[in-house]
């Protein structure tokens, strides 16, 4: 192996380091009383090191939120292998909404990744690619810019559902999950009766999500 190669070899196995460290201390204490100084310690890498590759713990977060999402569509694209389009777009919302129910700690990070606009900008990025991956040449397909324009509608929108969980008046949160995935579908153009049919095989496979969401939460993370 040639001196670059090992050099990225290398700075791939210090970024997972960081990231799988960052993740056990978020999703055991939460990202609020989560330091740069604890990371430090669970990694066992540099101090400088983690500089080199992160400008600040909000920086870690929002890499680790990223390769969580990278790999949540993975699996899904794998899973749902035989499944259109539309229904892979819906079961990531899906995942994502129901680890967000299901968790305490998942939902005060999400809380705060959504607070952040760097974090949510590239997770706006991130679902308008996985948006563009799915739906180019389908009857779905829109231009570039309408894919970013209609996912920041559909994170904002995501943001509201993980923010309706601090309100004090009492909400169905699970009518807002099943309200999102359908905004989501029509914001795309997708017809109402395939958003029906699309949000009742949803139901039938609410296990599935949250299993899927569980993984991702104390799985390590691949890259």
């Amino acid at each position: 192996m040639k001196g670059r190669q090992r050099s990225e070899v290398h700075l791939a196995e210090v970024r997972r380091k960081i990231l799988n460290s960052a993740k056990d201390l978020f999703t055991q204490q939460g990202y609020k009383k989560t330091t740069i100084r604890q990371i430090v310690e669970r990694s066992g890498v540099l101090t400088g090191s983690i500089y080199y590759l992160y400008k600040s713990k909000e920086d870690i977060f929002q890499a680790l939120i990223l390769s969580l999402t990278q790999q949540c569509i993975q699996q899904i694209n794998e899973i749902c292998a035989k499944e259109s389009p539309v229904f892979k777009y819906a079961a990531v919302c899906e995942v994502e909404l129901k680890a967000v129910e299901n968790s305490d700690v998942v939902r005060e990070c999400y809380f705060a990744g959504y607070s952040s606009r760097l974090a949510f900008e590239k997770m706006v990025e991130q679902f308008a690619v996985m948006a563009r991956a799915l739906f180019d040449g389908t009857p779905y397909e829109v231009s570039r810019d309408e894919y970013y324009h209609k996912t920041v509608l559909i994170k904002g929108a995501m943001w509201g559902c993980v923010a309706e969980f601090y309100f004090e008046r009492d909400i169905d949160h699970r009518k807002s999950r099943e309200e999102l995935v359908a905004l989501a579908l029509q914001t795309f153009g997708v017809e109402p009766l395939r958003i029906q049919e699309i949000q009742a095989k949803l139901q039938e496979h609410e296990a599935l999500w949250s299993r899927i969401g569980n993984q991702l939460r104390d799985y390590p993370v691949k890259d």
